[in-house]
């Protein structure tokens, strides 16, 4: 199921455009990718962790394609690559009506309303689809401004994995949290 382009406008006043990833985008999204991850302490990768080739990269960028239950989103300015989204379908039967929701960002991006906006993009792709049911996601208890997007845009919390992280002898518990996408 294909993703309609839309542009957004940011706090900032800036056009963003949000878009479906294509192949010749892979580029591009490993150095955003890469960039992010050293400034983005509530994505439990680093950057000496990202290893991912640019053929794997096309791989990872055509499984969404392929998939009809994901999506992956990148948000554009001025043609630069500043954040992207992913609706990561479970491949299992009795699973298919779930996905995994991810979404990183460029850290001069955020606070301007772009992660609202590419999280709106995604569920109101999750609505139309379908096969999807439920999207589900799990975000560091300390992530104060995550936790508040994902509750604004209607997800719940339906658990706690406690410790789930540790960087430096310090713990942190991770929330796992839900939205139903077809509501009664």
């Amino acid at each position: 199921m294909n993703f309609d382009p839309q542009t957004i406008q940011l706090k900032n006043g800036k056009l963003v455009l949000v878009r479906e990833a294509r192949l010749h985008d892979a580029p591009a999204i490993l150095q955003m990718v890469k960039s992010y991850l050293d400034n983005s302490p509530y994505i439990p990768k680093s950057t000496s962790e990202f290893r991912m080739s640019l053929e794997q990269e096309d791989a990872w960028i055509q499984s969404f394609l392929d998939a009809p239950n994901s999506l992956l989103l990148v948000a554009e300015f001025e043609n630069q690559m500043i954040g992207n989204i992913d609706l990561t379908g479970n491949k299992r039967q009795v699973m298919q009506h779930n996905a995994l929701v991810g979404m990183g960002m460029l850290i001069e991006w955020r606070n301007q309303g772009l992660g609202s906006a590419l999280m709106q993009a995604a569920i109101d792709w999750g609505k139309s689809n379908p096969i999807l049911e439920n999207l589900q996601l799990e975000v560091y208890a300390e992530n104060f401004a995550g936790i508040n997007l994902y509750q604004k845009m209607g997800f719940q919390q339906i658990g706690i994995i406690p410790n789930l992280f540790k960087e430096n002898g310090k713990y942190c518990d991770s929330i796992m949290m839900s939205l139903s996408l077809k509501s009664e």
